[in-house]
Protein backbone atom coordinates (compact mmCIF):
# COMPACT_ATOMS: atom_id res chain seq x y z
CA UNK A 1 0.00 0.00 0.00
CA UNK A 2 2.61 2.20 0.58
CA UNK A 3 4.67 1.63 -2.07
CA UNK A 4 1.10 1.99 -4.51
CA UNK A 5 0.59 5.66 -2.48
CA UNK A 6 4.12 6.96 -3.05
CA UNK A 7 3.43 6.07 -7.03
CA UNK A 8 0.52 8.06 -7.21
CA UNK A 9 1.75 10.85 -5.21
CA UNK A 10 4.74 11.02 -6.68
CA UNK A 11 3.15 11.50 -10.22
CA UNK A 12 0.35 13.69 -9.12
CA UNK A 13 3.29 16.20 -8.03
CA UNK A 14 5.17 16.01 -11.09
CA UNK A 15 2.10 16.34 -13.43
CA UNK A 16 0.27 18.88 -10.98
CA UNK A 17 2.87 20.59 -8.87
CA UNK A 18 5.10 22.59 -11.63
CA UNK A 19 3.71 26.10 -10.60
CA UNK A 20 6.03 28.84 -9.22
CA UNK A 21 3.99 29.60 -6.46
CA UNK A 22 1.49 28.36 -3.75
CA UNK A 23 -2.19 28.25 -4.33
CA UNK A 24 -3.15 26.58 -7.15
CA UNK A 25 -5.49 23.84 -7.29
CA UNK A 26 -2.75 20.75 -8.28
CA UNK A 27 -0.59 21.43 -5.62
CA UNK A 28 -3.90 21.41 -3.19
CA UNK A 29 -4.99 18.19 -4.63
CA UNK A 30 -0.90 16.56 -4.33
CA UNK A 31 -0.88 17.99 -0.25
CA UNK A 32 -4.55 16.23 0.46
CA UNK A 33 -3.10 13.15 -1.57
CA UNK A 34 -0.29 12.72 0.40
CA UNK A 35 -1.91 12.85 3.71
CA UNK A 36 -2.94 9.26 3.72
CA UNK A 37 0.62 8.70 2.43
CA UNK A 38 2.47 10.56 5.35
CA UNK A 39 -0.11 8.21 7.79
CA UNK A 40 0.94 5.19 6.63
CA UNK A 41 4.42 5.68 6.73
CA UNK A 42 4.77 7.06 9.85
CA UNK A 43 2.49 3.95 11.37
CA UNK A 44 5.31 1.65 11.83
CA UNK A 45 6.93 3.92 14.01
CA UNK A 46 4.34 3.57 16.95
CA UNK A 47 4.55 -0.09 16.52
CA UNK A 48 7.42 -2.49 18.57
CA UNK A 49 7.09 -5.49 16.20
CA UNK A 50 7.06 -3.48 12.54
CA UNK A 51 10.97 -4.34 10.46
CA UNK A 52 10.40 -0.92 9.35
CA UNK A 53 10.31 1.05 13.01
CA UNK A 54 13.87 2.44 12.54
CA UNK A 55 13.59 4.30 8.80
CA UNK A 56 9.51 5.42 10.52
CA UNK A 57 11.16 6.63 13.25
CA UNK A 58 14.10 8.54 11.07
CA UNK A 59 11.96 9.76 9.14
CA UNK A 60 9.04 11.06 12.26
CA UNK A 61 11.99 13.11 13.61
CA UNK A 62 12.27 14.84 10.44
CA UNK A 63 8.84 15.33 9.78
CA UNK A 64 8.75 16.74 13.88
CA UNK A 65 11.42 19.28 13.36
CA UNK A 66 9.60 20.42 10.12
CA UNK A 67 6.57 20.80 12.28
CA UNK A 68 8.69 22.66 14.70
CA UNK A 69 9.77 25.50 12.60
CA UNK A 70 6.22 26.06 11.42
CA UNK A 71 4.47 26.20 14.41
CA UNK A 72 7.17 27.95 16.00
CA UNK A 73 6.65 30.96 13.81
CA UNK A 74 2.55 30.95 13.62
CA UNK A 75 2.26 30.43 17.34
CA UNK A 76 0.67 33.27 19.46
CA UNK A 77 2.83 35.37 21.15
CA UNK A 78 1.87 37.61 24.61
CA UNK A 79 4.10 40.39 23.42
CA UNK A 80 4.68 42.32 20.18
CA UNK A 81 7.48 41.19 18.64
CA UNK A 82 7.95 43.48 15.89
CA UNK A 83 7.53 46.50 18.70
CA UNK A 84 8.22 49.73 16.97
CA UNK A 85 7.04 49.15 14.01
CA UNK A 86 8.64 46.82 10.99
CA UNK A 87 12.44 47.17 10.90
CA UNK A 88 12.61 47.09 6.78
CA UNK A 89 10.41 50.46 6.51
CA UNK A 90 12.30 53.39 5.56
CA UNK A 91 12.71 56.23 7.66
CA UNK A 92 10.01 58.37 8.42
CA UNK A 93 7.29 55.92 7.48
CA UNK A 94 4.86 53.96 10.12
CA UNK A 95 4.40 50.65 10.43
CA UNK A 96 0.52 49.73 9.92
CA UNK A 97 -1.54 48.92 13.60
CA UNK A 98 -1.58 45.01 14.02
CA UNK A 99 -4.76 43.38 13.05
CA UNK A 100 -4.27 39.70 14.84
CA UNK A 101 -2.37 37.90 17.34
CA UNK A 102 1.48 38.72 17.38
CA UNK A 103 3.63 35.96 15.81
CA UNK A 104 7.21 35.82 15.03
CA UNK A 105 5.61 35.41 11.28
CA UNK A 106 5.17 38.68 9.38
CA UNK A 107 2.41 36.47 7.43
CA UNK A 108 1.36 33.46 9.66
CA UNK A 109 -1.49 32.46 6.60
CA UNK A 110 1.50 32.30 4.46
CA UNK A 111 3.42 30.53 7.23
CA UNK A 112 0.89 27.83 7.52
CA UNK A 113 0.51 27.54 3.60
CA UNK A 114 4.21 26.98 3.17
CA UNK A 115 4.05 24.44 6.51
CA UNK A 116 1.42 22.87 4.49
CA UNK A 117 3.35 22.54 0.70
CA UNK A 118 5.97 20.27 3.02
CA UNK A 119 3.49 17.70 3.42
CA UNK A 120 3.80 15.76 0.19
CA UNK A 121 8.07 15.54 0.39
CA UNK A 122 7.90 14.58 3.78
CA UNK A 123 5.85 11.90 3.18
CA UNK A 124 7.96 10.42 0.04
CA UNK A 125 10.48 10.67 2.19
CA UNK A 126 9.22 9.02 5.06
CA UNK A 127 7.53 6.11 2.52
CA UNK A 128 11.25 5.77 0.12
CA UNK A 129 12.66 5.27 3.62
CA UNK A 130 10.78 2.26 3.92
CA UNK A 131 10.94 0.86 0.53
CA UNK A 132 13.19 -2.29 -0.89
CA UNK A 133 15.56 -1.66 -3.30
CA UNK A 134 13.52 -2.85 -6.52
CA UNK A 135 10.68 -0.57 -5.51
CA UNK A 136 12.93 2.38 -5.09
CA UNK A 137 14.57 1.02 -8.91
CA UNK A 138 10.34 1.21 -9.34
CA UNK A 139 10.33 4.95 -8.65
CA UNK A 140 13.24 5.84 -10.55
CA UNK A 141 11.47 4.82 -13.51
CA UNK A 142 8.70 6.19 -12.69
CA UNK A 143 10.94 9.60 -12.61
CA UNK A 144 12.48 8.77 -15.69
CA UNK A 145 9.07 8.09 -17.28
CA UNK A 146 7.48 11.27 -15.97
CA UNK A 147 10.56 12.77 -17.58
CA UNK A 148 10.23 11.32 -20.91
CA UNK A 149 6.33 12.61 -21.05
CA UNK A 150 7.22 16.15 -19.88
CA UNK A 151 9.91 16.52 -22.79
CA UNK A 152 7.68 15.22 -25.41
CA UNK A 153 4.95 17.62 -24.41
CA UNK A 154 7.64 20.39 -24.56
CA UNK A 155 8.37 18.96 -28.29
CA UNK A 156 5.07 19.72 -28.99
CA UNK A 157 4.39 22.81 -27.62
CA UNK A 158 7.13 24.51 -29.47
CA UNK A 159 5.93 22.73 -32.00
CA UNK A 160 2.54 24.40 -31.83
CA UNK A 161 3.92 27.69 -30.97
CA UNK A 162 3.56 30.17 -28.21
CA UNK A 163 -0.35 30.03 -29.04
CA UNK A 164 0.05 26.11 -27.61
CA UNK A 165 -3.09 24.47 -25.76
CA UNK A 166 -0.50 22.33 -23.74
CA UNK A 167 1.10 25.05 -21.48
CA UNK A 168 -0.88 24.43 -18.49
CA UNK A 169 -0.23 28.20 -16.77
CA UNK A 170 -1.07 31.58 -17.80
CA UNK A 171 2.27 33.00 -16.60
CA UNK A 172 4.51 30.94 -18.73
CA UNK A 173 7.53 31.28 -20.85
CA UNK A 174 5.59 31.10 -24.05
CA UNK A 175 8.16 30.67 -26.68
CA UNK A 176 10.30 27.77 -24.80
CA UNK A 177 9.30 24.43 -23.79
CA UNK A 178 8.27 24.25 -20.56
CA UNK A 179 6.66 20.61 -20.02
CA UNK A 180 4.71 20.49 -17.52
CA UNK A 181 5.90 23.56 -15.67
CA UNK A 182 5.29 26.86 -15.91
CA UNK A 183 8.73 27.79 -15.91
CA UNK A 184 11.36 27.09 -18.47
CA UNK A 185 14.14 26.66 -15.44
CA UNK A 186 12.21 24.61 -13.72
CA UNK A 187 11.37 22.45 -16.90
CA UNK A 188 15.68 22.26 -17.23
CA UNK A 189 16.22 20.98 -13.77
CA UNK A 190 14.08 18.14 -13.89
CA UNK A 191 15.19 17.22 -17.25
CA UNK A 192 18.64 17.13 -15.48
CA UNK A 193 17.59 14.84 -13.07
CA UNK A 194 15.65 12.58 -16.03
CA UNK A 195 19.58 13.07 -17.56
CA UNK A 196 20.91 11.05 -14.49
CA UNK A 197 18.37 8.91 -14.25
CA UNK A 198 19.16 7.91 -18.14
CA UNK A 199 22.75 7.87 -17.52
CA UNK A 200 21.48 5.29 -14.67
CA UNK A 201 19.57 3.33 -17.48
CA UNK A 202 22.23 3.33 -19.96
CA UNK A 203 24.97 2.15 -17.21
CA UNK A 204 22.60 -0.89 -16.64
CA UNK A 205 21.48 -1.66 -19.99
CA UNK A 206 25.12 -1.70 -21.23
CA UNK A 207 26.49 -3.95 -18.85
CA UNK A 208 23.47 -6.30 -19.36
CA UNK A 209 23.94 -6.27 -22.96
CA UNK A 210 27.88 -6.65 -22.92
CA UNK A 211 27.16 -10.07 -20.79
CA UNK A 212 27.99 -13.38 -22.12
CA UNK A 213 25.13 -14.29 -25.32
CA UNK A 214 23.24 -10.72 -24.31
CA UNK A 215 24.02 -8.96 -27.55
CA UNK A 216 21.38 -10.83 -29.59
CA UNK A 217 18.44 -10.59 -26.46
CA UNK A 218 15.92 -7.61 -25.69
CA UNK A 219 18.92 -6.00 -23.13
CA UNK A 220 20.29 -4.55 -27.00
CA UNK A 221 17.09 -2.71 -27.87
CA UNK A 222 16.80 -1.46 -23.58
CA UNK A 223 21.01 -0.12 -24.33
CA UNK A 224 19.31 1.87 -27.63
CA UNK A 225 16.19 2.73 -25.66
CA UNK A 226 18.09 4.48 -22.75
CA UNK A 227 21.05 5.55 -25.44
CA UNK A 228 18.00 8.00 -27.18
CA UNK A 229 16.49 8.80 -24.61
CA UNK A 230 19.76 10.66 -23.27
CA UNK A 231 20.25 11.79 -26.92
CA UNK A 232 16.19 13.57 -27.00
CA UNK A 233 16.98 14.76 -22.47
CA UNK A 234 20.11 16.91 -23.58
CA UNK A 235 18.27 17.73 -27.09
CA UNK A 236 15.07 18.96 -24.69
CA UNK A 237 17.51 20.79 -22.24
CA UNK A 238 18.78 23.40 -25.54
CA UNK A 239 14.65 24.03 -26.41
CA UNK A 240 13.80 24.98 -22.91
CA UNK A 241 17.03 27.24 -23.28
CA UNK A 242 17.62 27.95 -19.67
CA UNK A 243 21.05 29.47 -19.04
CA UNK A 244 21.47 27.42 -15.89
CA UNK A 245 19.75 24.45 -16.84
CA UNK A 246 22.62 24.14 -19.66
CA UNK A 247 25.07 24.76 -17.18
CA UNK A 248 24.41 22.54 -14.42
CA UNK A 249 23.67 19.62 -17.47
CA UNK A 250 27.79 20.03 -18.11
CA UNK A 251 28.38 19.56 -15.40
CA UNK A 252 25.69 16.52 -15.05
CA UNK A 253 27.63 14.81 -18.27
CA UNK A 254 30.66 15.72 -16.08
CA UNK A 255 29.41 13.08 -13.35
CA UNK A 256 27.60 10.32 -15.83
CA UNK A 257 31.78 10.56 -17.25
CA UNK A 258 32.99 10.15 -13.48
CA UNK A 259 30.29 7.74 -12.51
CA UNK A 260 30.91 5.63 -15.58
CA UNK A 261 35.13 5.63 -14.52
CA UNK A 262 34.07 4.87 -10.66
CA UNK A 263 32.81 1.38 -11.80
CA UNK A 264 34.54 -1.09 -10.59
CA UNK A 265 34.51 -4.44 -12.04
CA UNK A 266 33.13 -7.67 -10.05
CA UNK A 267 35.61 -10.16 -11.49
CA UNK A 268 39.10 -10.16 -14.26
CA UNK A 269 36.94 -12.47 -15.90
CA UNK A 270 34.73 -9.46 -17.02
CA UNK A 271 36.83 -6.55 -17.44
CA UNK A 272 36.79 -6.54 -20.72
CA UNK A 273 32.72 -6.39 -21.00
CA UNK A 274 32.44 -3.81 -18.58
CA UNK A 275 35.07 -1.60 -20.30
CA UNK A 276 32.63 -2.00 -23.59
CA UNK A 277 29.92 -1.15 -21.03
CA UNK A 278 31.77 1.84 -20.12
CA UNK A 279 32.89 2.79 -23.57
CA UNK A 280 29.24 2.86 -24.86
CA UNK A 281 27.84 4.95 -22.19
CA UNK A 282 30.83 7.57 -22.62
CA UNK A 283 30.16 7.62 -26.62
CA UNK A 284 26.44 7.82 -25.93
CA UNK A 285 27.40 11.08 -23.55
CA UNK A 286 29.44 12.82 -26.42
CA UNK A 287 26.98 11.94 -28.88
CA UNK A 288 24.08 13.74 -27.28
CA UNK A 289 26.56 16.53 -25.94
CA UNK A 290 27.26 16.83 -30.31
CA UNK A 291 23.63 16.25 -31.19
CA UNK A 292 22.52 19.19 -28.59
CA UNK A 293 25.18 21.80 -30.06
CA UNK A 294 23.84 20.95 -33.34
CA UNK A 295 20.25 21.01 -32.31
CA UNK A 296 19.94 23.59 -30.58
CA UNK A 297 23.45 25.80 -30.33
CA UNK A 298 21.73 28.73 -31.94
CA UNK A 299 18.81 29.16 -29.62
CA UNK A 300 21.08 28.96 -26.49
CA UNK A 301 23.35 31.77 -27.56
CA UNK A 302 20.59 34.09 -27.76
CA UNK A 303 19.68 33.53 -24.36
CA UNK A 304 23.39 34.78 -23.48
CA UNK A 305 22.83 38.13 -25.22
CA UNK A 306 21.05 39.57 -21.82
CA UNK A 307 17.76 39.17 -20.15
CA UNK A 308 16.10 41.63 -17.51
CA UNK A 309 15.27 39.10 -15.13
CA UNK A 310 18.73 37.77 -14.22
CA UNK A 311 20.06 41.47 -13.73
CA UNK A 312 16.57 41.21 -11.20
CA UNK A 313 18.47 38.44 -9.61
CA UNK A 314 21.23 40.37 -9.15
CA UNK A 315 19.27 43.05 -7.16
CA UNK A 316 17.44 40.50 -5.53
CA UNK A 317 20.18 38.53 -4.14
CA UNK A 318 21.58 42.26 -2.85
CA UNK A 319 18.35 43.52 -1.08
CA UNK A 320 18.34 40.00 0.54
CA UNK A 321 21.87 40.42 1.57
CA UNK A 322 21.02 43.82 3.25
CA UNK A 323 17.90 42.45 4.80
CA UNK A 324 18.55 39.18 6.49
CA UNK A 325 20.60 40.63 9.34
CA UNK A 326 17.45 42.78 10.27
CA UNK A 327 15.36 39.73 10.47
CA UNK A 328 17.47 37.03 12.71
CA UNK A 329 17.82 35.59 14.79
CA UNK A 330 14.17 33.95 13.95
CA UNK A 331 13.31 35.29 10.79
CA UNK A 332 10.52 36.93 9.01
CA UNK A 333 8.29 33.96 8.69
CA UNK A 334 7.89 31.12 6.12
CA UNK A 335 6.27 32.64 2.74
CA UNK A 336 6.85 36.19 3.93
CA UNK A 337 9.09 37.16 0.86
CA UNK A 338 6.70 39.14 -1.10
CA UNK A 339 5.50 41.55 1.36
CA UNK A 340 9.08 42.13 2.81
CA UNK A 341 10.53 42.12 0.04
CA UNK A 342 7.91 45.09 -1.36
CA UNK A 343 9.13 47.14 1.78
CA UNK A 344 12.53 46.72 1.36
CA UNK A 345 12.82 47.16 -2.81
CA UNK A 346 14.96 50.27 -3.75
CA UNK A 347 13.99 52.70 -6.20
CA UNK A 348 16.30 51.62 -9.15
CA UNK A 349 15.30 47.80 -9.28
CA UNK A 350 11.46 48.72 -9.50
CA UNK A 351 9.76 47.10 -12.48
CA UNK A 352 6.68 46.26 -14.16
CA UNK A 353 5.61 43.26 -11.61
CA UNK A 354 6.73 41.95 -8.00
CA UNK A 355 9.24 39.37 -6.82
CA UNK A 356 7.63 36.51 -6.02
CA UNK A 357 10.70 34.52 -5.15
CA UNK A 358 14.25 35.80 -4.32
CA UNK A 359 15.34 33.35 -6.99
CA UNK A 360 18.07 32.00 -4.04
CA UNK A 361 16.45 29.36 -2.05
CA UNK A 362 18.90 29.91 0.38
CA UNK A 363 18.72 33.41 0.76
CA UNK A 364 15.22 33.23 1.02
CA UNK A 365 15.30 30.74 3.74
CA UNK A 366 18.05 32.70 5.46
CA UNK A 367 15.50 35.67 5.64
CA UNK A 368 12.17 33.70 6.22
CA UNK A 369 13.97 31.13 9.17
CA UNK A 370 16.76 33.02 10.73
CA UNK A 371 19.42 31.20 12.37
CA UNK A 372 17.22 27.94 13.13
CA UNK A 373 16.90 27.84 8.99
CA UNK A 374 20.54 28.37 8.69
CA UNK A 375 21.86 25.49 11.51
CA UNK A 376 19.14 23.14 9.48
CA UNK A 377 20.75 23.73 6.00
CA UNK A 378 24.22 23.23 7.38
CA UNK A 379 23.32 20.28 8.98
CA UNK A 380 21.84 18.53 5.67
CA UNK A 381 24.64 20.25 4.28
CA UNK A 382 27.30 18.24 6.02
CA UNK A 383 24.90 15.13 6.40
CA UNK A 384 24.89 14.97 1.94
CA UNK A 385 28.90 15.57 1.92
CA UNK A 386 29.13 13.20 4.17
CA UNK A 387 27.02 10.87 2.49
CA UNK A 388 28.48 11.39 -1.15
CA UNK A 389 31.72 10.34 0.29
CA UNK A 390 30.52 6.83 1.22
CA UNK A 391 28.70 6.53 -1.83
CA UNK A 392 31.96 7.19 -4.04
CA UNK A 393 34.39 5.66 -1.98
CA UNK A 394 32.40 2.18 -1.84
CA UNK A 395 33.39 -0.51 -3.95
CA UNK A 396 30.83 -2.24 -5.88
CA UNK A 397 30.63 -5.73 -4.49
CA UNK A 398 30.02 -9.01 -6.53
CA UNK A 399 25.77 -9.76 -6.53
CA UNK A 400 24.99 -6.68 -5.24
CA UNK A 401 26.25 -3.56 -7.75
CA UNK A 402 22.98 -1.60 -8.39
CA UNK A 403 22.32 0.39 -5.05
CA UNK A 404 26.10 1.80 -4.83
CA UNK A 405 25.88 2.78 -8.68
CA UNK A 406 22.34 4.45 -7.88
CA UNK A 407 23.44 6.01 -4.92
CA UNK A 408 26.00 8.08 -6.52
CA UNK A 409 23.42 8.88 -9.19
CA UNK A 410 20.98 10.46 -6.14
CA UNK A 411 24.01 12.14 -4.87
CA UNK A 412 24.84 14.05 -8.79
CA UNK A 413 21.09 14.92 -8.60
CA UNK A 414 20.87 15.97 -4.89
CA UNK A 415 24.06 18.55 -5.85
CA UNK A 416 22.12 19.49 -9.32
CA UNK A 417 19.43 20.49 -7.25
CA UNK A 418 20.65 22.61 -4.64
CA UNK A 419 22.97 24.34 -7.02
CA UNK A 420 20.08 25.41 -9.15
CA UNK A 421 19.15 26.64 -5.94
CA UNK A 422 21.30 29.37 -5.91
CA UNK A 423 19.95 31.04 -8.89
CA UNK A 424 16.39 29.94 -8.94
CA UNK A 425 13.86 28.32 -6.97
CA UNK A 426 13.18 24.69 -8.33
CA UNK A 427 12.89 23.12 -5.15
CA UNK A 428 9.45 25.90 -4.34
CA UNK A 429 7.89 23.67 -6.77
CA UNK A 430 6.11 20.43 -5.79
CA UNK A 431 7.48 18.54 -8.65
CA UNK A 432 11.10 18.84 -7.66
CA UNK A 433 10.92 19.16 -4.14
CA UNK A 434 9.10 15.80 -4.27
CA UNK A 435 11.94 14.55 -6.20
CA UNK A 436 14.64 15.55 -4.23
CA UNK A 437 12.48 13.88 -1.36
CA UNK A 438 13.01 10.50 -3.15
CA UNK A 439 16.70 11.02 -3.83
CA UNK A 440 17.39 11.76 0.01
CA UNK A 441 15.48 8.68 1.43
CA UNK A 442 17.83 6.49 -1.17
CA UNK A 443 20.80 8.43 0.04
CA UNK A 444 19.79 8.22 3.82
CA UNK A 445 19.20 4.55 4.25
CA UNK A 446 20.33 1.51 2.48
CA UNK A 447 17.60 -0.17 0.87
CA UNK A 448 17.10 -4.03 0.98
CA UNK A 449 18.58 -6.39 -1.43
CA UNK A 450 16.52 -7.25 -4.82
CA UNK A 451 14.83 -10.13 -3.82
CA UNK A 452 15.59 -13.27 -6.00
CA UNK A 453 13.57 -14.67 -8.89
CA UNK A 454 10.47 -17.14 -7.86
CA UNK A 455 12.58 -20.48 -8.51
CA UNK A 456 15.37 -19.22 -6.97
CA UNK A 457 13.48 -18.90 -3.92
CA UNK A 458 11.93 -21.87 -4.45
CA UNK A 459 15.09 -23.89 -4.84
CA UNK A 460 16.83 -22.36 -1.21
CA UNK A 461 13.48 -22.39 0.51
CA UNK A 462 13.50 -26.53 -0.33
CA UNK A 463 16.81 -26.59 0.45
CA UNK A 464 16.98 -24.99 3.15
CA UNK A 465 13.44 -27.57 4.34
CA UNK A 466 15.95 -30.57 3.46
CA UNK A 467 18.77 -29.59 5.93
CA UNK A 468 16.61 -28.62 8.69
CA UNK A 469 15.90 -32.07 9.77
CA UNK A 470 18.49 -34.88 11.04
CA UNK A 471 21.18 -35.76 8.99
CA UNK A 472 21.15 -39.49 7.54
CA UNK A 473 23.70 -41.30 8.76
CA UNK A 474 26.52 -43.02 6.31
CA UNK A 475 26.25 -46.27 5.11
CA UNK A 476 28.56 -48.19 2.95
CA UNK A 477 27.81 -47.78 -0.79
CA UNK A 478 27.53 -50.52 -3.29
CA UNK A 479 26.16 -51.02 -6.65
CA UNK A 480 22.47 -51.90 -5.45
CA UNK A 481 22.35 -48.82 -3.31
CA UNK A 482 20.63 -45.89 -4.15
CA UNK A 483 21.29 -42.15 -3.64
CA UNK A 484 20.38 -40.27 -0.50
CA UNK A 485 17.12 -38.49 -1.10
CA UNK A 486 18.55 -35.35 0.12
CA UNK A 487 21.42 -35.69 -3.03
CA UNK A 488 18.53 -36.30 -5.66
CA UNK A 489 18.44 -32.88 -7.77
CA UNK A 490 15.31 -32.02 -8.34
Amino acid sequence: MIFALCCAVLSAAVILGGGTRSGFYGDVAVQLLAIPLLAAALWPAFSQESPQRKSARAALFVCAIAAFVVSLQVFPLPFDYWSGGAVFLPAGERALPATGPWTFSLTPEASLAAGASLIPPLAIFAAVLQLPLRQRLYLCWLLGGLGALSLGLGFLQVAQGEASDLRFYEFTNPTEAVGFFANRNHFAAYLNVTLILAAFWLALAAEASFEARALGSRALLWLAAAAAFLVADVAGLAMARSRAGIGLAVAALLGIVLMALRARSEGPAREGRRSLARRASLAAALFAVLFAAQFGLGGMLTRFEGDPLEDLRVAFNRTMLKTIPKALPLGTGLGSFVPVYATVERREDAFAGFANRAHNDFAELLLETGLLGAGLALAFLAWFLKRAFQAWAARRQSGHSIEPLLERAATLIIALLLFHSLVDYPLRTAALSATLAVFCAILAVPALALPASPAKAEHHRGGARRTSGPVPLAEKWDSGAGWPQSWQRR
